[in-house]
């Protein structure tokens, strides 16, 4: 049986839709600055609870190539950033691992690991 028109269009549509937001690319890098640009300063919260042992920021780069520019290619690089900070618990000796991601637009963790010992409680520091 032959498929209605309306069908027809309604699958080209969504085969459109989601070829589009596959080629879509995340970039939390924070802005790019000039010498003559003010400091850059970012408020990440973190619970006072917590104890910062170590900071580290760290991103995966990818340069995004398409058509257009003076040469007819044009590359941006983009990727994403992050912000890990590894904490102790002030009273119980918890240990965890905050990771911060697109700290321009975020101050707080996208995502919070508590590590335990193999026996279901904290690990001992």
């Amino acid at each position: 049986m032959p498929q209605q028109p309306f069908q027809v269009h309604v699958l080209g549509t969504l085969a459109a839709v989601m070829l589009a937001s596959c080629n879509r690319t995340i970039n939390t890098l924070p802005p790019t600055v000039t010498p003559t640009d003010p400091v850059q300063q970012y408020a990440l919260r973190i619970p006072d609870s917590l104890e910062i042992k170590a900071v580290d920021f760290d991103a995966a780069l990818y340069p995004n190539v398409s058509g257009g520019g003076s040469l007819g290619v044009d590359t941006k690089l983009g990727g994403r950033a992050f912000v890990k900070v590894y904490a102790v618990h002030r009273k119980t000796g918890e240990t965890y691992l905050l990771v911060f991601e697109d700290i321009a637009r975020r101050r707080d963790p996208v995502l919070v690991i508590r590590f335990e010992g193999s026996s279901g409680r904290p690990s001992s520091p």
